[in-house]
């Protein structure tokens, strides 16, 4: 589990500006066929290896370099990365032709897939088995539509929930 830098403010979700439209995330990727690429519990405390650790890296490194991208909590686990994303987009300049919510966002969909395709290139470096599978095809997206939800979400990724 890993708190990246200041939790952004939940105040901020679902606000539009006439500049941006701020939306959050709980995105959830796993590894091919849940296999435990990523770590292991010992004892119920996660010990992530080499490539679980590669995986925290590439994640913060891939959020860094994508403007509009902001990470909130996330964490990996030996078959799964979970995460909040928050997307800070133009907003649309007519209602009419904003995005549907149902939709998933090109921002969103871009990040995650060039997470996972870096990170697979480095575990498959790693293992020495360029052009292996590591991430499932799809990935999880949830839509967080109030700050209740996000506290909710933020309290389950830190493990502070009963």
């Amino acid at each position: 589990m890993s708190p990246c830098g200041n939790l952004f403010p939940a105040t901020a979700l679902g606000s539009e500006t006439s500049a941006t439209s701020v939306r959050a995330y709980l995105i959830g990727l796993s590894t091919v066929q849940r296999e435990p690429l990523l770590g292991h519990y010992d004892q119920g405390t996660l010990r992530l290896n080499d490539l679980g650790l590669v995986v925290a890296d590439e994640w913060v490194q891939s959020a860094r370099h994508r403007k509009g991208i902001e990470l909130d909590l996330w964490q990996v686990t030996p078959s799964s990365l979970q995460g909040i994303v928050f997307l800070q987009s133009p907003a649309a300049p007519y209602p009419a032709i904003a995005s549907s919510s149902s939709q998933k966002p090109w921002l969103l969909s871009s990040f995650i897939a060039s997470f996972k395709a870096a990170a697979a290139k480095r575990i498959n470096l790693k293992r020495d088995q360029l052009g292996q599978s590591v991430w499932q095809r799809n990935y999880n997206e949830q839509l967080i539509t109030d700050s209740d939800h996000l506290a909710e979400l933020r309290d389950r990724l830190s493990g502070t929930h009963l």
